[in-house]
């Protein structure tokens, strides 16, 4: 942000726990000049303002008439008409993930950010996560991928699977590293234990170019667990998105096989792993920020032009 580009106004759409995070970083943001909060209980949005230091609006549509930038997090049911209203208004969105409760609400969001020139931001924070920006400085050719997402229960989330709550993260990270790699093959399966969508489901996804990704997630679990490794000629890495920390190792050069032994340990090297400890949820909206200055700087650039 140049420093003559005026200061936004940012608000925030539901105040639980994450959305207090959303106006604890707004409000600490040189970019941003003033913070207004809605939700749907006007007593926890007082609060969140008071320890923030921000306003609250009686309603959605005060809190996006006032607004350049909002972060909507709410329930996943409510995101695809908050959006569109936002969008309908010229206020450029960041929605907590899942970005919708459905497919077809997602490619309206899409279609309607691109129509009103609105950038629509998804929050998949762990693209964000140190540990993960490790690894993907070092993955450039997975074959097999393997995560395992596990959460202790809570109500927070159940209104749509396992998959669209807790495993949309892992597909995000692997898609990402991927780069558009075509996926050619699905099998998926899972259970509803506790709710009546799927609490726990397994997938394997295989790619075009030969990488294989074995995927879990459950919210039933007893004990939380973050973790994806990623399996390559000459490379394994292991990443513990809880913890924020990384193992990786490289097949060892000039080693005679016929000579070690049965030391596995003497086919491999550390490697040196330096983790960004920044905050994920302040590096990924201080991004979304970045890129609604570059839409706005671009639009400038045309009005300008066509003048």
């Amino acid at each position: 942000m140049s420093a003559q580009a005026p200061q936004l106004t940012a608000g925030v759409i539901g105040v639980g726990s994450l959305g207090g995070h959303h106006a604890r970083i707004y409000s600490s943001t040189p970019r941003v000049g003033a913070v207004i909060l809605h939700d749907i209980d006007p007593l926890r949005a007082s609060e969140a303002a008071r320890q923030w230091s921000t306003l609250t609006a009686g309603s959605t549509a005060e809190l996006l008439e006032a607004c350049d930038v909002v972060s909507i997090c709410t329930p996943a049911t409510a995101h695809h008409d908050m959006a569109l209203e936002a969008f309908s208004r010229g206020v450029h969105v960041l929605v907590e993930k899942p970005i919708a409760a459905s497919s077809d609400e997602a490619k309206r969001m899409i279609e309607s950010a691109a129509s009103a020139g609105c950038v629509l931001q998804v929050g998949h924070i762990e693209r964000f996560n140190g540990a993960f920006e490790a690894a993907a400085g070092l993955v450039d050719g997975p074959r097999f991928i393997e995560s395992h997402r596990l959460g202790t229960f809570t109500p927070r989330g159940t209104d749509v699977s396992v998959v669209v709550d807790l495993m949309i993260h892992d597909i995000d990270l692997v898609l990402s590293l991927l780069h558009g790699d075509p996926l050619v093959e699905l099998r998926a399966s899972g259970a509803g234990v506790l709710t009546g969508s799927a609490d726990i489901v397994n997938a394997r996804l295989e790619f075009a170019g030969g990488c294989v990704a074995n995927l879990t997630a459950s919210r039933i679990s007893r004990e939380p667990l973050r973790k994806i490794r990623f399996f390559q000629e000459n490379l394994y890495v292991s990443v513990d998105l809880r913890g924020k920390t990384v193992d990786a190792f490289r097949r060892a050069d000039g080693i005679d096989v016929g000579r070690i032994g049965g030391d596995p340990t003497a086919f491999i090297r550390p490697v040196d792993v330096t983790i960004d400890t920044g905050e994920p949820l302040a590096k990924e909206i201080h991004s979304f920020l970045a890129a609604v200055e570059t839409v706005r700087q671009e639009a400038e650039k045309e009005e300008n032009e066509e003048t």
